[in-house]
């Protein structure tokens, strides 16, 4: 009894020092509204108002996870049902994907507005908690590349009806990836996506409220999520092949073969960035997760594109992973006539269509040099290879300072918390590493790339161990239990001569050997 009452006393005593404090929240209108109805709802009962305005709050707060679904939120998706969206075309006419650093400073500002808009309406959140329910559904198998596809598709549609005017670019990181440290590239500012290491408290995109009411956070090649970008080596094996099941995952895919699987190498994307881009059930929260998945989708398009070229008589809109291998074990639902998650109307397969990159949008080229490599964020190096600027390019300032009564509003999720991206091995680089031995490890890297391209092809002979080389493995074996038995002979000769004890077993009296 003296327990209980003494956690009701502690309780008590929280409860009221809690009510001491007073701050400032900046929420979503839709959030504010929400909040609104249910404080208003509670003046007519018999309660304390400060602590229905903390029990509104904590309700709002609560029902923020990344897989719980509102009426909101299925709304947005059913109304893309009754619409026919993917069966009808656009109403807003083609959408042009150019990578981030080749639009106009306005165009950039549009796209960040719309995406503030999103934000204050409560889509980009509604998108955020449909693809965090989404995990065995759309992750770990053939579903991947068709539902993501579709997913961007459908976003960029929500972001023309804010304005008809924008498209949803796509980021090349395979061009930060060249530069001695990637997480120095000028993206990291208030010019483009704000802070790579903290809470984003600058750029357009600060102090976002993400998945379980906490702000979008970014923690950078950290060692706890280490791996890397993209780069055009990746986009050049993935050419070697042919197929869709040579480049997405299945139930035996094999760890020589992620090296060209396509979500494989996305995977380490999310990981390199870390904070919520790094948990499966955040990430789409974070504006970046777009602009990320734009450029895998441009990526499997070059794919598709490479197929219908080179790779014969291969129907892109039929290739598909086998009925029996479509993912890794207990994924959901990602076979070629299955539903597409959240999107009733669709199946798996009609993400195949050639009528995405026809009808609602294409691509341009990615930046090269004697091409789109210009700009103020862009150049050619003296081997032409198109590289970004840093960060010391961006001369904007954040339009807003962070103060330090905001600390506590800033609750950060654990880089080692919730489903982790499995991507590639990091290169060495990570934040921890001077710029002086990130530029010695990227040399290497291109040293050894140059190497490989030399080389002839791996041969049979190559891969298996010849009887020659077993033979030298045995020998090996032989003198080294030959070695250790001479060892053995020696120190026991030794003992003899000098009348050493030899020690049996214990509580056994020492004897000496004579």
């Amino acid at each position: 009894m003296v327990f209980y009452l003494a956690h009701l006393l502690v309780a008590l005593i929280v409860c009221n020092y809690t009510q001491a404090f007073q701050f400032t929240v900046n929420l979503p209108d839709s959030a504010q509204t929400k909040i609104e109805e249910c404080i208003q709802k509670s003046r007519n009962s018999p309660v304390i108002p400060w602590q229905a305005e903390m029990a509104c709050g904590h309700e709002y707060y609560a029902n923020l996870g990344a897989n719980n679904l509102t009426e909101e939120d299925w709304a947005v998706f059913e109304t893309a049902t009754e619409e026919g969206f993917g069966h009808t075309p656009p109403s807003f006419g083609i959408s042009a994907r150019r990578e981030i650093r080749t639009l106009s400073k306005k165009e950039w500002e549009i796209v960040t507005d719309v995406f503030r808009k999103l934000y204050d309406k409560g889509v980009l959140q509604s998108f955020g908690r449909l693809h965090g329910n989404a995990i065995l559904n759309v992750h770990r198998g053939a579903a991947f590349l068709p539902w993501h596809r579709v997913f961007l598709a459908h976003f960029e549609q929500e972001m023309k009806k804010i304005n008809p005017s924008v498209s949803l670019p796509y980021w090349d990181y395979t061009i930060d990836y060249d530069i001695p440290q990637p997480y120095d590239t000028v993206m990291w500012t208030p010019c483009f996506f704000g802070d790579n290491n903290d809470t984003v408290s600058t750029s357009s995109f600060q102090f976002l409220y993400g998945a379980h009411g906490a702000v979008i956070a970014r923690h950078i090649a950290e060692d706890c999520s280490s791996s890397r970008f993209i780069n055009k080596t990746d986009m050049d094996r993935l050419k070697g092949f042919c197929r869709f099941e040579d480049i997405t995952t299945g139930a035996n895919t094999t760890k020589e073969k992620m090296v060209h699987n396509l979500e494989h190498l996305h995977n380490g994307v999310h990981n390199y960035i870390g904070g919520d881009m790094g948990v499966v059930q955040n990430s789409a929260y974070d504006p970046i997760f777009w602009f990320h998945h734009a450029f895998i989708d441009y990526i499997w398009e070059s794919y598709r594109e490479h197929q219908t070229a080179n790779c014969g008589d291969i129907d892109i809109e039929s290739d598909y992973r086998k009925e029996n291998d479509t993912g890794r074990k207990g994924i959901l639902k990602q076979g070629y006539n299955d539903t597409l998650f959240g999107y009733h109307h669709l199946k798996n397969k009609d993400g195949l269509w050639r009528n995405w990159t026809k009808v609602f949008f294409n691509y341009e080229t990615q930046p090269a040099c004697g091409g789109k490599c210009t700009g103020e964020y862009l150049y050619c190096d003296d081997k032409k290879r198109c590289l970004s600027r840093t960060t010391d390019a961006c001369k904007e300032k954040s339009t807003r300072e962070k103060r330090e009564s905001e600390e506590s509003l800033v609750p950060q999720i654990s880089c080692m918390s919730g489903t982790k991206f499995s991507g590639l091995k990091g290169d060495g680089r990570t934040i921890d590493t001077s710029k002086e031995e990130s530029a010695a490890i990227l040399k290497n890297i291109r040293q050894d790339i140059l190497k490989n391209i030399r080389q002839e092809p791996e041969t049979e002979e190559d891969r298996d161990p010849s009887p020659e080389r077993f033979g030298f493995v045995v020998i090996g074996i032989c003198v080294g239990v030959a070695c250790t038995i001479a060892v053995f002979l020696i120190v026991r000769l030794w003992r003899n001569r000098n009348k050493l004890p030899t020690y049996h077993q214990p509580n056994i009296p020492l004897t000496q050997e004579t």
